[in-house]
């Protein structure tokens, strides 16, 4: 072979080789979607780190919003076929989550500080993370004291008081997990107001229907069911996918473990956030209730149809959406 035209095809493979793993690494961090090169690029992507389908890892711990037993049941069913694990908190470590390239929490109230920075570590080496309800709301008993939370002042904002169970301490640093999901949780639904089964809520506002996450749901959908009161976090990036229209303002008093919150009634507004994503290449999405409640023999029987309301979407835009948009 001519060392001219050697020496071209050298540099074309070697062009060729850097493609191949730049592309991997716009994937691997959320950058640039693995379907956004053909329709077997997630396929070939997923063969490559995780030996076929992706790892889900669903973390729950003994308290909070979410089922996650029946979520577990729902991915390794026959509508997902997933390949999903179903750990408590206390056996899950940062070597185990980055197995894994999908992880969802739910039903974790109680989470201590080395517990977030886990999380959000996690979510800085490349992992997915899918958020529920009141997920790290509580501290462990060990961590009880006042001084594990951030208060404004320490962050040299405008305010009062503590920001919220999601900004936390760790000595004289800051844990701001409420940055990476966007959002500042406030209360739970139910924890502020009267709530009864079956019970229509309101309805959900997607905001833009043709993003994979809310792709396909119609507005106006009825909301059933408790869920998570947060506002969203002006100083952090964040897109909101779906918002809950309440009808009227929502006034309530908050429960006494909840020092962030005034101890008098409080107008908590009539419009509130149920699907937020954050994070770098939108890694982080945030869900003010439990997606597999949606499908769960709890939803209400419709009236004219006679048959279990159920929003299947939600749990099928979740899964391919965060993995396979």
């Amino acid at each position: 072979m001519d060392s001219n035209i050697e020496k071209t095809v050298i540099k074309i493979g070697t062009l060729v080789v850097l493609l191949l793993v730049l592309s991997f690494v716009l994937v691997y961090f959320n950058i640039v979607s693995c379907g956004s090169y053909s329709s077997l690029g997630c396929d070939i992507y997923y063969s490559a780190v995780a030996g076929g389908k992706p790892n889900v890892l669903i973390v729950t711990g003994e308290e909070g919003s979410g089922n996650p037993e029946l979520l577990y049941e729902i991915l390794r069913g026959p509508k997902f076929r997933t390949r999903s694990r179903l750990k408590q908190l206390s056996l899950v470590s940062l070597p185990l989550l980055r197995e894994n390239q999908l992880v969802i929490v739910e039903k974790a109230r109680v989470m201590s500080k080395n517990d977030i920075k886990m999380f959000m570590e996690y979510v800085n080496l490349g992992g997915k993370l899918v958020w529920v309800g009141d997920a790290g709301t509580l501290l462990p008993k060990e961590e009880a004291d006042l001084n594990y939370y951030l208060t404004y002042a320490n962050r040299g904002q405008s305010g009062q008081g503590y920001i919220g169970p999601w900004a936390r301490k760790d000595g004289d640093k800051q844990v701001s997990f409420d940055y990476l999901l966007g959002v500042n949780f406030k209360s739970n639904y139910c924890d502020l107001t009267t709530c009864y089964p079956d019970s229509r809520i309101g309805v959900f506002d997607f905001v833009d229907s043709d993003k994979k996450i809310v792709y396909g749901l119609s507005q106006n959908l009825a909301f059933y069911g408790d869920f998570s009161v947060v506002k969203l976090n002006s100083n952090a990036y964040q897109t909101s996918f779906a918002f809950l229209e309440h009808g009227s303002d929502l006034i309530g008093s908050s429960p006494p473990n909840q020092f962030w919150l005034t101890s008098e009634k409080q107008n908590f507004g009539n419009d509130f956030p149920l699907i937020v994503s954050s994070g770098a290449g939108g890694r982080v999405l945030y869900y003010a209730f439990p997606p597999e409640y949606f499908v769960s023999e709890e939803m209400p029987i419709d009236s004219e149809t006679g048959e279990r309301i159920q929003y299947w979407a939600l749990l099928e835009n979740m899964y391919y959406g965060m993995l396979y948009k």
